[in-house]
Order: structure tokens, then sequence, then C-alpha cells
């Protein structure tokens, strides 16, 4: 039995643009429940990210800090 736990690149570009959607959600969300369940999904998602040495810099985008330029 091996232990592969490496996401493919396939995994990694899913959940990068989960990740891109939620802090899109969360931006528009006026819903305070759902707001702060937003944001605590999305820092889970970043730890995991980083765990799995996935660059966020390009994603990385605060709550509220609207879009990049």
């Amino acid at each position: 039995m091996t232990n592969d736990s490496s996401l493919t690149p396939e995994q990694q570009g899913r959940l990068l643009e989960s990740y891109r959607a939620l802090v899109d959600l969360a931006e528009d969300c006026r819903v305070p429940a759902v707001s702060a369940a937003l944001r605590g999904a999305l820092a889970e998602l970043r730890v995991a990210l980083d765990g799995q040495a996935v660059e966020l810099e390009d994603y990385y985008r605060p709550v509220g800090a609207g879009a990049r330029d």
C-alpha cells in the first residue's frame, strides 16, 4: 500500500478555483453566520494548501480587500 498524499495538478487547480469562489462569496455575503463560516472555510483551505506547498500568492486576497489590479 502506498501513501500518496500529494494533490494532482487538476486537484490543485480545482481547489484554487474553489478558493477564489469562496473569497468572492465572502465579499458579497451580508449574512453574519454565513460570512463567518466562509472566513473559517477560507482559513482552513489556506492552511491545507500551504501544507501541500501550493502557492496562494496569486490567489490570496483578504476578504474585503476588493479585486487586485
